[in-house]
């Protein structure tokens, strides 16, 4: 990837961006969350829902569309709307 396709990657706000570190899991351009489960975290995020696998989810950070959520975290799921993709 070069610099200015890096670059547009960075800036488009209509895709989900991922961090996991150890039992943090950032997901920036998150517009809102959907649902709330015992073993799960679904989020609206661009033209994408993330789902956070896991379980101990404790919402740390919710920043103008960056979320941080710390947890016992097993795996991420994206998903797209309905009739999309």
């Amino acid at each position: 990837m070069n610099f200015i396709e890096e670059l547009e990657y960075d800036l488009d706000f209509r895709e989900p961006k991922i961090v996991i570190k150890d039992n943090l899991c950032q997901i920036d351009n998150a517009k809102s969350i959907v649902m709330i489960g015992s073993e799960s975290m679904t989020v609206e995020a661009g033209k994408k829902f993330v789902t956070v696998l896991g379980s101990d989810f404790i919402i740390r950070e919710i920043l103008e569309r960056r979320l941080l959520i710390e947890g016992q975290i097993k795996g991420i799921e994206l998903h797209y709307p309905s009739g999309k993709g």
